[in-house]
């Protein structure tokens, strides 16, 4: 090999300068930062679908992806406009927002760029709508539908009492190892949201129930505890067409059938009978008081009969 030459070309030298701005390179960064603070897979796995998403975006706009060239301006209009008009969901803009807002933050504290596009811009505001959640007779419908004397119908129906015993969300549900479940304390580990573990308790009738799916279930290679029928972990996506399934087969057409309905279900449960708010958000893994308020709000009983007291019309008439 030849002797190297000293002088660097404006070329070479502009080249290192796009590459070192550019939004792979940047984004590949953050992503080790996420790694170093030892974020969840599933925080991770977020952070790379949404700001993949965001990247494509401004791609299809013929857009400079150079996170330094990015303006509040374009966030306005390419991304919360553009989705808007997509007709998206306001949740689906802010879960994207929400990461944007974390890489151009990691950007900015570490002094990748100087102004942080995205410092002022606000959520889009959420329309709350009414949450459902199934009757005591839809839930002894839904149980009614799986065939028992299956494997694959006694793992559906532990599956949906546990959800309705434990209120988890879904992904938290199908990352239970069979080590979480601690019978003589009554417990299971649940891996939650931003690797924050928390336990939540299970009674009696639970306790009887996951035994009897685990006597079935035997001992495999996996520690996953729901597994499909060649033994591996049970997916989202199969849990989810389970419940569609069965709530199709029990005739329930004015109700999402959907794990995430059962963790509604049994909030609204909880609170009608007596669960504090505090206990509430211990077992459901909130950071923040608003949903479980909200929960409160709807359905506890004491707020409908302290209205059946001082009622404006009863009072009237």
């Amino acid at each position: 090999m030849g002797r190297r030459k000293n002088k660097f070309s404006p070329q070479n030298l502009q080249e290192s300068s796009n590459e070192l701005e550019s939004f792979e390179f940047l984004y590949n960064l953050f992503i080790r930062d996420c790694r170093i603070r030892n974020l969840s897979k599933h925080t991770l796995q977020f952070y790379k679908n949404e700001l993949t998403k965001f990247c494509k975006r401004l791609e299809r706009n013929y857009v400079d992806t150079r996170p330094a060239t990015v303006s509040e301006e374009t966030i306005k209009e390419i991304v919360i406009l553009g989705m808007m008009n997509e007709g998206l969901k306001d949740t689906t803009i802010n879960t994207n927002l929400r990461a944007v807002r974390a890489f151009f933050n990691f950007l900015a504290n570490e002094g990748f760029i100087v102004e942080n596009p995205i410092k002022d811009v606000k959520l889009v505001k959420e329309k709350r709508t009414i949450i459902q959640t199934f009757s005591r007779d839809q839930i002894h419908a839904l149980l009614r539908q799986p065939d028992r004397e299956t494997f694959t119908g006694l793992r559906d129906y532990t599956i949906m009492m546990f959800l309705l015993e434990t209120g988890v969300r879904i992904r938290e549900l199908c990352d239970i190892q069979v080590h979480d479940i601690n019978f003589n304390d009554g417990v299971v580990r649940i891996d939650g949201k931003g690797n924050k573990e928390r336990f939540v308790p299970i009674q009696r009738t639970m306790k009887k129930q996951l035994s009897l799916y685990l006597r079935v279930r035997g001992n495999l290679d996996t520690g996953t505890l729901f597994v499909n029928i060649d033994n591996e972990p049970l997916r989202i996506r199969a849990v989810q067409s389970s419940i569609q399934k069965y709530g199709r087969m029990a005739g329930i057409k004015d109700v999402r059938c959907s794990p995430h309905t059962f963790r509604h279900t049994f909030a609204k449960m909880s609170v009608q009978n007596g669960a504090d708010v505090f206990t509430l958000q211990q077992v459901l893994g909130h950071t923040s008081m608003d949903m479980v308020r909200l929960y409160v709000n709807m359905f506890s009983n004491e707020i409908r009969e302290s209205h059946s007291k001082f009622s404006p019309i009863e009072k009237l008439f």
